[in-house]
């Protein structure tokens, strides 16, 4: 025999493991991104007595790809600053969940079927294929047909984010489902990104097409790498050259359910495991303005108390250190007791 029985299929095995991966890699090279549905069509918008804008949103075409479609959706949206945007999207006929209005205080979107009311008595309907609504610094502009909105900053005329999808994108117009809800937005190819946290990404906050970007709070330590963490913080900063002119903002999807983003270099999509389209977009222009407007929002970091920082005093400076806590402390952030672990704290022996 030329060939006995093990020279035979150690020749024959590994060929036929390398024409299955020859297969399955030329699959997976020809399978396209599934869309899933056609989007909504915006059939209704009115301005609302807040001095926002409300509409009504109705899918164009149901299927039941993670679950069946929410027919209706109210669009809300209202430029809160100067500087900030909101657009908030939800069911328009039961309420969902959203991250609670005592835990970050904000307005409440106008009822639906009141601010339609109030617009009509007012001759305030309006119902265009394209249409803008802006302030001093943000324009927000929407099609009808199907729906999708853009966020143009107008210093610079740079668009911030467009959620429209076209048919040579990878991916879908707007999907909302009870559990399922995807929207995407253009990038410039030269855009920088940075956010998405908590997590361990080995090229630590800003963002590189490709990588993993899961928001789903866990209780693991730090060393392990791509990992979420304790923290959900669904914003990223936009840095862009403009003219050779640096230029930023600002966008929060503020969603406490569990996420995926995927960050494509000209595209950023978000995909949702239940809740609220709650986005608030921030227009910079630099990134010092944005962390301003940001926290302006959120909520800012809390000040250390002057008797927190601990034993730092020389004997020398004892009185005058003493008096100086005593100076600094208010009846707010400072009781007796905590007056007297002052004083204890600074002792002469330092």
């Amino acid at each position: 025999m030329l060939f006995s029985r093990s020279s035979f299929f150690s020749f024959i095995l590994p060929l036929f493991l390398v024409t299955l991966l020859s297969i399955a890699r030329v699959d997976v090279v020809s399978t396209a991104p599934t869309k899933i549905g056609q989007g909504y069509s915006l059939i209704s918008v009115e301005e609302s007595p807040d001095g926002g804008i409300v509409g009504l949103l109705q899918v164009k075409q149901k299927n039941n790809v993670y679950g069946p479609d929410i027919p209706y959706l109210q669009l809300y949206v209202k430029h809160e600053t100067e500087n900030r945007l909101r657009v908030h999207i939800t069911d328009a006929q039961k309420e969902r969940w959203e991250v609670p209005y005592d835990l970050i205080p904000r307005e409440k979107p106008a009822a639906l079927k009141k601010a339609i009311a109030w617009s009509r008595k007012n001759q305030n309907s309006v119902l265009m294929a394209s249409s803008e609504y802006e302030s001093n610094e943000l324009i927000f502009a929407f099609t009808t047909d199907p729906f999708s909105f853009a966020v143009k900053r107008k210093s610079d005329g740079q668009t911030l984010f467009n959620s429209s999808s076209d048919e040579s994108d990878p991916y879908s117009p707007l999907v909302f489902k009870d559990q399922y809800l995807e929207i995407s937005t253009k990038l410039p190819q030269d855009a920088s990104l940075y956010g998405l946290g908590e997590n361990t990404q080995p090229h630590g906050i800003k963002l590189y097409p490709g990588d993993p970007y899961t928001l789903f709070t866990t209780d693991v330590a730090a060393i392990n790498l791509n990992t979420d963490l304790y923290g959900s913080h669904p914003v990223y900063m936009d840095l862009r050259n403009v003219n050779r002119e640096a230029f930023a903002h600002a966008v929060l999807l503020l969603n406490s359910n569990g996420m995926d983003v995927f960050y494509a270099g000209t595209s950023l999509t978000y995909k949702v495991i239940g809740g609220v389209l709650d986005f608030y977009f921030f227009s910079g222009p630099t990134p010092l303005d944005v962390v301003d407007q940001y926290t302006s929002f959120i909520g800012r970091p809390a000040p250390m108390p002057y008797w927190a920082f601990g034993k730092f005093f020389k004997k020398k400076k004892k009185k005058t250190s003493e008096s100086r806590v005593l100076q600094n402390c208010s009846p707010v952030h400072c009781s007796e007791s905590i007056v007297q672990s002052a004083k204890s704290i600074i002792t002469p022996d330092l």
